[in-house]
């Protein structure tokens, strides 16, 4: 049964926090309640890279020590990354970010030559 009624729009949307891994069932991925995209791709890509390089250096020696180096660096972009706000920027710092926009200038940290 079809009724013409119009969509109902919610403006709020674009401001929802989307997380990854929570089916609302109550299974989520482990290690972490709540996944979003930046970090569940820096997890997937540091498992990959990690593995690939391993997997490519098991004669020479080195396949722990990267296992461990790249363990730890992957669970350092994850952290990193999961530290990222979940908001939009506020008014004040898009004002500031047009302001700035309107005059730009150059920064250099050498000095200029004459």
């Amino acid at each position: 049964m079809t009724t013409d009624a119009p969509a109902k729009i919610y403006s709020d949307q674009r401001s929802v926090t989307i997380h990854l891994g929570d089916s609302g069932d109550g299974f989520t991925l482990p290690f972490k309640e709540k996944w979003r995209a930046p970090d569940a791709a820096a997890a997937v890509i540091g498992f990959i890279g990690t593995g690939a390089a391993v997997t490519a250096n098991l004669t020479s020696g080195h396949a722990l020590r990267i296992l461990i180096i790249g363990a730890l660096l992957t669970v350092a972009a994850v952290w990193t990354l999961s530290r990222l706000p979940a908001s939009r920027p506020s008014l004040a710092t898009r004002a500031r970010w047009w302001l700035a926009d309107l005059r730009p200038t150059v920064q250099s940290t050498h000095p200029r030559r004459h």
